[in-house]
């Protein structure tokens, strides 16, 4: 935190940081999403997929930089979610020992990247495991450098409007957006595999029930530190 901070103070001192005009921001945001298999069976008996959906932000340099605060990723309503039929892991568990939580709770991993303009970037490991209650998603976040990072945040799993079927809301801790005063983190990136796992009478935990238009959507919103949005769709096939 402290080589971190160095940084910022050097970077605004250098007028890198915040030397923008734009009053809101306008971000181009990326959106990609695919299942394997992407065959469906019926809502009674779906079938089990991999999901895997990556996100990616570029900013206009010539915009003042805004964190992230919330993020909401729309699940098309081919697919079936069965939290509840695996083993669950609390965030505060897998904070203090990832390794400790039950076998097959964890459900996934993934990548991130964010950037502070004029200090640099952080890669980010990422951990998937199913939440207690069986609609939540803890995403355990690890990053050595220029931050020591550990940190889990928690997507909660609910209904949304046709084409989509569920919505997954995940909002940005305070200290994830600007870790010391100043350093404003924008994600560039960040990319989720849900493994094809089943749990409890083989049922799945990602699962494709309908495939009527051969396709199923995907969509992001974002909520910025300055109150802007924006948003992104995208489809992939199924049969």
């Amino acid at each position: 935190m402290k080589k971190l901070a160095i940084a910022v103070t050097g970077a605004l001192a250098l007028g890198g940081i915040g030397a923008a005009v734009s009053s809101a921001i306008n971000p181009t945001l990326g959106i990609t999403a695919t299942v394997s298999p992407n065959s469906h069976g019926t809502k009674k008996k779906p079938k089990k997929t991999k999901l895997v959906v990556k996100l990616s932000t570029t900013p206009d340099v010539n915009e003042a930089p805004s964190p992230a605060t919330k993020a909401v990723v729309h699940l098309g309503n081919e697919l079936t979610f069965n939290g509840k039929a695996l083993k669950t892991c609390s965030a505060a568990k897998i904070t203090a020992d990832d390794t400790s939580c039950p076998k097959g709770s964890k459900v996934g991993s993934g990548f991130a990247h964010g950037n502070v303009r004029g200090v640099g970037g952080e890669d980010l490991t990422v951990k998937a495991f199913n939440g207690p209650g069986g609609n939540k998603l803890e995403l355990l976040l690890d990053g050595s450098s220029p931050l020591t990072i550990h940190e889990v945040i928690e997507g909660v799993l609910s209904s949304d409007v046709a084409p989509y079927g569920k919505k997954l809301t995940v909002n940005i801790p305070a200290d994830l957006q600007e870790p010391v005063p100043g350093a404003k983190v924008e994600l560039l990136e960040f990319d989720t595999t849900i493994n094809a796992v089943t749990g409890t009478k083989k049922r799945p935990y990602v699962g494709i029930n309908s495939c009527r238009d051969k396709a199923i959507s995907f969509g992001i919103d974002y909520t910025f530190q300055d109150g802007s949005t924006k948003s992104a769709q995208t489809t992939t096939t199924c049969k």
